[in-house]
Order: C-alpha cells, then sequence, then structure tokens
C-alpha cells in the first residue's frame, strides 16, 4: 500500500467521478539544500540501537519478554502499544534506569553494561517530566550543559541557541508560570542539550496545540536528517507515527509483535478498508443484499442521516474497492458516489493488538 493518496475515477451515467482516497496522510517533509522537498536519507547508515532477546522482569513479572530488534542511525522508530504492553519498561532498559534481567544491547556501539557512556550518548523527554519553578529556562538549561561537562560560556551558548530553536528566547519569566505545552518544549531542548546520538521521547507532542505539535515534528524529521541523530518516538497519536517515522515496532504483553515500515505494517496486518456508497433509495435492498453475497464486504450498516447511504467495511483478504464496486455494477446497480478509505496503521494497531490477525511479524519486513 502506497502512503501517497490514490485516486480511482469511474466514469456512467449517474457517476461522473468516484475519488477512493489512500491511507496515510502526508509525511513530514525533510529539510535539504533546497528547501522542503522530500525526504533525504544520510549516507550513514550503521546501527545506531541494537537488541538482542532483552529482557526485563520486576519480581516474578516479565515486562519486557526477549525483544530484539534493530534500528539504523538517523532513523525515527515509533515504539507503540496498549498500555502495559512493556513500552516504558523497554525504554528504561535503553537509558540505562532498569537493568536488563536476560539479552543484551548496544547504543551507538555501547553496551548497556557502561552505563556512563551509555548516558552520553542519549537524551530522554519522559511523559511526566519534573521542572524547577523557580528557575528560568535559560538557567534550568545552562545547568543541564554544565552537567554534561561544558563550561559556563559553551553551556549558556547551547542554551540560548535551543531556547530560540523552541520558540521560549523571549520568556524571561520562571518555569513556574510556563503552560504545559511551554514546558513540553523546554524538556525536548533539556534532552538536546548535549547534542546526543539518540532521543528517546514519551509523547513530545502532549499538551500542543496543532501549530505547536507541527513545529515539533518538522523539527524531529530535521534532527534525524540533517543531525543524523535516531529518535524514539511512543506515542498514543499513531497519525504522528505515520507522518514521521521510518520504521515501528508494536508492543503487546512484552513481546514486538510487529515491525517494519507503516505500510508493511498496514499490509500485513488484515486491517479492514471503509466504503461510504450512495445509491438511489429504491435501490438500498439490491444493493444491500448484492454486497451481502460477496467475500469481500464483511460487514455492513446504514446512515440514517443520509438515506441512500451504506458503509461498508471491506475484508482486504478477500476482496477490494473495485471488485465492490464491480459486484454493484455487475446486478445493475450504479452508486451515486462511493468514498474509500483505506486501512490505516490505527487500523493495523488495532488488528494486531487485539489478536484478530496471528503470527502478523512472519509477514512484515520479509
Amino acid at each position: 500500500m502506497s502512503s501517497s493518496p490514490r485516486l480511482f475515477s469511474y466514469e456512467s451515467e449517474t457517476v461522473s467521478t468516484i475519488a477512493l482516497y489512500g491511507s496515510a496522510p502526508t509525511r513530514v517533509p525533510a529539510v535539504n539544500e533546497s528547501g522542503l522537498d522530500g525526504r533525504v536519507r544520510r549516507a550513514d547508515r550503521s546501527l545506531a540501537v541494537v537488541t538482542e532477546n532483552l529482557s526485563v522482569v520486576y519480581g516474578g513479572f516479565t515486562a519486557v519478554d526477549r525483544v530484539s530488534i534493530q534500528v539504523e542511525r538517523g532513523s525515527i522508530c515509533g515504539l507503540l502499544g496498549p498500555n502495559g504492553a512493556g513500552k516504558t519498561s523497554m525504554i528504561r532498559a535503553l537509558t540505562t534506569i532498569v537493568p536488563a534481567a536476560e539479552g543484551t544491547a548496544t547504543i551507538v556501539g555501547h553496551p548497556l553494561t557502561d552505563p556512563v557512556a551509555v548516558r552520553s550518548n542519549i537524551g530522554v523527554l519522559p511523559e511526566s517530566n519534573g521542572y524547577p519553578g523557580a528557575q528560568t529556562a535559560l538557567t534550568y538549561l545552562r545547568f543541564y550543559g554544565q552537567l554534561y561537562g561544558m563550561d559556563v560560556a559553551d553551556a549558556e551558548g547551547r542554551a540560548l541557541d535551543l531556547l530560540q530553536q523552541f520558540g521560549l528566547s523571549n520568556v524571561p519569566s520562571r518555569i513556574s508560570t510556563f503552560s504545559r505545552g511551554m514546558r513540553q518544549r523546554l524538556g525536548l531542548a533539556r534532552a538536546l542539550i548535549h547534542d546526543p546520538a539518540v532521543l528517546f521521547l514519551d509523547e513530545p507532542t502532549l499538551g500542543l496545540d496543532p501549530a505547536g505539535k507541527e513545529e515539533i515534528m518538522v523539527e524531529l524529521a530535521r534532527l534525524a536528517v540533517e543531525r543524523g541523530t535516531t529518535i524514539f518516538l511512543c506515542t498514543h497519536l499513531l497519525d504522528e507515527v505515520e507522518r514521521i517515522c521510518d520504521q515501528v515496532a508494536i508492543m503487546n504483553r512484552g513481546r514486538v509483535v510487529a515491525e517494519g515500515t507503516v505500510d508493511e505494517i498496514i499490509n500485513s496486518s488484515g486491517a479492514d478498508s471503509f466504503a461510504r456508497i450512495r445509491v438511489r433509495p429504491e435501490a438500498i435492498p439490491l444493493a444491500d443484499e448484492v454486497l451481502r453475497g460477496t467475500e469481500a464486504a464483511r460487514a455492513i450498516s446504514f446512515d440514517n442521516s443520509r438515506p441512500g447511504d451504506l458503509i461498508v467495511t471491506i475484508d482486504s483478504d478477500h476482496g477490494s474497492a473495485a471488485t465492490t464496486l464491480r459486484a454493484l455494477l455487475d446486478a445493475g446497480v450504479e452508486p451515486q458516489a462511493f468514498d474509500f478509505r483505506g486501512a490505516r496503521l490505527s487500523d493495523a494497531f488495532m488488528a494486531i493488538t487485539s489478536g484478530r490477525t496471528d503470527d502478523i511479524k512472519e509477514g512484515v519486513g520479509s
């Protein structure tokens, strides 16, 4: 499935144009010498994060169960999963906050058994991040710069650059007066103070308005492309993942159950697509009978607010929008409108984590 919109047209006496829209929203463009015109990939594709059978155990409970993943340098990896799937424990292990009970992992070549080297190469923005309310943003960032070994002048210069970058340079007031969105931007600036090779972000756009979210997404893409920063993005906003991530790993019950690009996961999930079909009200009974006789139509419902509209769930394993349309036309039913929405990452996520699909990972990325 392509991540760009698809257009399908059909001409008849009743229908002039039928537009079938694809599944994924527009990706955030990357920046290169000629401006914003497509994602640029770095020549250095070495691995930034590697785990082999990594496990995290609390007492007798296994939170992360033998996870093996590889993430290339300069890529953005979306780590997804329902609550309790093991995402936070996975991040805590990779950032050396909790020990691994089994397996190995390296961050830009440094094993977790060398926590000083690992921490020197990572930046972290947790979902719940505490801030000293009595400090200003400049004082806060300058302090963290000094913690990473910068002298006062270098730390202040880096802090001023980051405050400018995240729209906080003209905010001299104390952090206690900041909105949630301002604190999120400050937290991201703090995670970047030492120019880390790998960035771990948990809900980085939480509390931001649409414009603020867009700015963060563009900035993350810029970091990955221009600076080669590897980004782990934990979020429940799957549209953000569709737009920006090169790679996605879905966790459930401590294990990675699907891994690959967004398109690979959608295509392998068996997630359903949907079509809204409008016919003449008197043709509803025949259209309903025809659609129920096809393998492609998993379910059919009616929109009572729009007489003549049917909403069809299309089983991607047994048909497509085209075969559904052909069945109607062969039966003499000519739709007045036919709007199709392909499966999205959210549909694939629900299919995978609800257990409706089996052995998803076997067909992803192969």
